[in-house]
């Protein structure tokens, strides 16, 4: 349904309405999509380990077999939905696709000081669900997993904040991207990687586009997005901090220090890019509007509730 598709201001048209955009922008990010690793090329990778067994030629075809039923399973999903419902998902999908290349590239461009970025293989991104992975030179490392939020409704992010508590959380444990390559060095290996939710809006998404096709590298470096992203992460840190402090459990050693790696490089990133200096914008405004982050505070108010339910807007 037409209308259903998202509006840039000035009423330009949205980019997905745009095949020929949407052509020029995925040729402006194809390094990006090319940089995603290929399972097979981890063949017989860690030998020697106690992992060898789980890159043999047998695993490899077993997690690119788990890769396509996932496909599967999501076109059938998109397939018994209603066409109103559908419309939003592919744009849902599309959007947030297009979002990761876009911060991906960004990251490798210097939004943060001493960063790079790649995104996961497609196993690692159905699987464990982190998009990206993000590398500080200091040598710590955080999985993003990026959400576009088709409409104004918070439930999504939500979903994913206690989803990822219940799951990794409350039980000390670390996700473990399987198919990781080093940005730099080009090693393959597997990744223990804190995992946070970055949630951008329809606006944000149509922003960077926009500046991509034009070549407004005013707007691609100083977009609110780039500090917001940050307060999102630290948000999540801090509930999780909190929790690990007020539950100071041996089985939470291990998982707490690596929160606390990222907490140190958190800091030091927010420092780095001296966002108010350089915006146009409201930095405060943004933030207060943004939905992610939003929902991200009030997740907070509630586990410092003991996990009652918050109100709803």
């Amino acid at each position: 349904m037409k209308e259903n598709f998202p509006q840039t201001e000035n009423n330009q048209k949205s980019i997905l309405e745009n095949l020929e955009d949407q052509i020029k922008l995925a040729k402006i990010l194809e390094s990006v999509y090319d940089q995603r690793p290929k399972l097979e090329d981890f063949e017989g990778i860690m030998a020697g380990t106690k992992f060898e067994k789980e890159y043999s030629p047998s695993a490899i075809v077993a997690d690119n077999a788990y890769v396509e039923k996932r496909r599967k399973d999501i076109d059938e999903v998109n397939s018994s939905m209603g066409r109103e419902n559908l419309d939003h998902k592919e744009i849902g999908f599309q959007l947030s696709e297009i979002m990761q290349a876009m911060i991906v590239d960004r990251m490798n461009k210097h939004w943060f000081k001493d960063c790079r970025a790649i995104m996961t293989s497609d196993y690692d991104d159905l699987k464990v669900g982190i998009d990206a992975v993000l590398k500080h030179e200091k040598g710590g490392y955080l999985g993003a997993a990026f959400d576009f939020t088709v409409t104004n409704q918070d439930k999504k992010i939500y979903e994913k904040l206690a989803r990822e508590w219940e799951y990794n959380i409350k039980e000390g444990r670390v996700p473990t991207v399987k198919y990781f390559e080093d940005p730099d060095t080009k090693e393959k290996s597997k990744l223990l990687v804190p995992k946070f939710i970055i949630g951008a809006s329809k606006k944000d998404v149509e922003d960077l586009a926009r500046a991509y096709l034009t070549g407004n590298e005013e707007v691609l470096e100083n977009h609110p997005l780039k500090y917001v992203l940050l307060l999102q992460i630290e948000e999540q840190l801090q509930t999780i901090l909190d929790y690990y402090e007020t539950n100071d459990r041996e089985e939470f050693s291990f998982a707490k220090k690596q929160y606390e790696k990222i907490q140190t490089l958190l800091r030091g990133m927010k420092r780095d890019i001296h966002a108010d200096e350089n915006m146009d914008v409201d930095l405060y405004e943004y933030s207060k509007n943004n939905v992610a982050l939003d929902m991200m505070r009030r997740f907070r108010i509630m586990r410092e509730r003991g996990g009652l339910p918050i109100e709803e807007k």
